[in-house]
């Protein structure tokens, strides 16, 4: 009786139909919208450029890893997403407020060039979130501001937004 029921739970395992992973724009939206809880512990995937290159994290043991900002596009008023490929591009999106980014996190991510860099990505969303740090050109304008918690002891010059975390992050660059 037991080995029966083992192997039908094993079959319908293996016919159920896997769940495809969360596109990351459409999770990007859903995070600045502030309706990222509704994709929790999803898988979510997508492609975009690192313009901030690669960038070492602190870990709670003492070590240290990559982590990676991609930035997946800037978003229009009617919610149309354009792609940013160029360094000019890219700053002026950020000075209108509208790139869309995810941050990833992982041990094993690629080291990334620090120029404009193709990725394809996949992580999973737990809640974190991460404070990006604008370009100094883009630095002027109203901003969101670091995520809840991440504020700097001492006032900081910058410009800063608050970005979601992908962990267990894979990535695979698509070009240089």
């Amino acid at each position: 009786m037991f080995r029966s029921t083992c192997a039908v739970l094993g079959l319908v395992a293996l016919v159920a139909p896997m769940r495809p992973d969360v596109d990351a724009v459409a999770f990007a939206k859903a995070f600045k919208a502030g309706q990222a809880d509704q994709y929790k512990n999803k898988q979510i995937s997508g492609t975009g450029v690192s313009f901030h290159g690669p960038i070492k994290e602190r870990v709670a043991d003492g070590s240290t890893r990559t982590s990676i900002v991609v930035t997946l596009g800037a978003v229009a008023p009617d919610g149309a997403l354009t792609p940013i490929k160029t360094w000019d591009e890219f700053v002026a999106a950020e000075r209108a407020r509208t790139t869309l980014v995810v941050a990833l996190s992982g041990p094993n991510l690629p080291d990334v060039p620090p120029q404009p860099a193709t990725l394809s990505f996949s992580g999973v969303y737990d809640g974190q979130r991460r404070t990006i740090m604008r370009p100094p050109q883009a630095a002027e304008g109203a901003d969101s501001g670091p995520c809840p918690g991440e504020q700097a002891r001492d006032a900081a010059a910058g410009s800063f937004h608050c970005a979601p975390l992908l962990t267990g992050a894979t990535a695979t660059i698509a070009s240089r």
